[in-house]
């Protein structure tokens, strides 16, 4: 496990995934798969040949950079242990978004700062993201979205025909919980342990991301097919996003598994409370929403990457604030639970609306935005940080303890592919 709490970058965790190669050279192999957007290297480091592969895919979102750090770590632990290689050989994938990575960089292997953390965040919006991205039947034909990353990590799938997948996420806050392509017998149960035993305990309540998929267990959930999520999710002219990777690899019969730790502890307890705390949240989300959007307009026209991501992250408040005035009719109490996964999705959709909004004012086209937009921009995602810190009462989760969660999730999955 990690002895600190700095996430190695990209190009430092490449190096060691060289250097597990360079040190075994009959047993692992480092070779490259494509290239990103720009320019940079896609590298897979597999260790070992046994006929049931186990693809580990790091930096799925470029703002997730826990998976580099456990990488590392399952990189060198298959590497010594033969009894985790019986049968079975592993794939490494250490970034498949490295552009992405390289605008997260200025924080990602730096002490944990929420505001430090914002100013240089990006994420991109879903018709962007490598992982999202794969072809979706689309009004009679095949919608294609054209990414060499994902076509790349497609191509990787095809080649291997993986038993196992495994996509290494983390959130800003709440608990641990899994996203798996189908239910295994005993595969909840095990990682609902494994959380437990990092003393990361899964949640009550299912977390914004996968309100209304099918609960397998405490913290456990199976994503629905493509088939559904289109139905729910795209009423525009083009898709937001495509099939996910766990779409993609079912049809090699893999067992994909998501986990997700949060890289924040929010000390604030929240108690049940009537429905109109709902109704209030969605006001002051959307309160804070339009004022991004009405700085981002200010700004100029706008077409670059952070300008997208900024108006895909406002679309998502959107749906969220809707989501919560739906549930506010029912008058029924809010279980705290729910109120506390209100609050963080507050959090971190106004943050990193915010964050991405200033990005694109200030780097994206230096000089396009006036002072007074970029200067407010400055402003609101200081205060915006800062409320949050007092108002949630956050510290950092060791790094260590997220590693233990995510080793252990993809060591059971594997097993339980034998």
């Amino acid at each position: 496990m990690p002895t600190g709490e700095l996430v190695p970058s990209v190009e430092a965790l490449t190096g060691r995934l060289r250097e597990v190669a360079r040190r075994a050279p009959g047993l692992c192999r480092m070779r490259g798969i494509g290239s990103s957007r720009q320019g940079r290297a896609l590298d897979v480091l597999s260790v070992g040949t046994g006929r049931r592969p186990v693809l580990v895919v790091g930096g799925p979102h470029p703002n997730e950079p826990v998976g580099y750090a456990t990488i590392a770590f399952l990189a060198e632990l298959t590497a010594a242990r033969p009894e985790l290689r019986d049968g079975m050989s592993w794939h490494f994938l250490p970034c498949v978004d490295p552009d992405g990575a390289a605008l997260n960089e200025e924080w990602t292997s730096a002490p944990l700062n929420l505001h430090t953390e914002h100013r240089h965040f990006f994420r991109p919006a879903l018709a962007e993201q490598p992982e999202w991205t794969f072809p979706i039947p689309w009004r009679g034909g095949v919608h294609r979205f054209g990414l060499p990353e994902q076509q790349a990590l497609a191509d990787l799938v095809d080649e291997l025909e993986p038993a196992a997948v495994v996509s290494l996420h983390n959130a800003e806050f709440g608990e641990p919980f899994f996203v798996v392509s189908r239910d295994v017998p005993g595969l909840a149960a095990r990682l609902a342990a494994v959380a437990a035993r990092s003393g990361l305990p899964v949640g009550e309540a299912p977390p914004s991301d996968v309100v209304g998929w099918p609960v397998l267990g405490d913290g456990v959930y199976r994503m629905p097919p493509i088939e559904e999520l289109l139905i729910r999710d795209h009423d525009r002219q083009a898709p937001a996003y495509g099939a996910h990777l766990t779409h993609y690899a079912a049809r090699h019969g893999s067992l994909t598994l998501l986990p997700e730790v949060p890289r924040w502890h929010a000390a604030t307890r929240f108690h049940d409370g009537p429905p109109t705390a709902l109704t209030a949240l969605a006001r002051a989300l959307t309160g804070e929403s339009e004022e991004v959007q009405r700085l981002l307009e200010q700004a100029g026209p706008h077409d670059d990457a952070f300008a997208r991501a900024a108006a895909d992250t406002l679309a998502v408040a959107d749906s969220v604030t809707r989501a919560w005035l739906r549930r506010a009719e029912d008058p029924s109490p809010v279980t705290g639970v729910e109120l506390a996964e209100a609050h963080y999705a507050r959090v971190v959709l106004t943050l990193r609306s915010t964050a991405m909004a200033l990005r694109s004012a200030t780097e994206a086209q230096p000089g396009r935005a006036a002072p007074h937009v970029r200067e407010r921009l400055e402003t609101v995602l200081a205060d915006r940080a800062e409320r949050c810190r007092r108002r949630l009462r956050i510290r950092p989760v060791e790094l260590r303890r997220l590693v233990a969660v995510q080793a252990c999730a993809a060591l059971a999955a594997a097993a339980l592919t034998r």
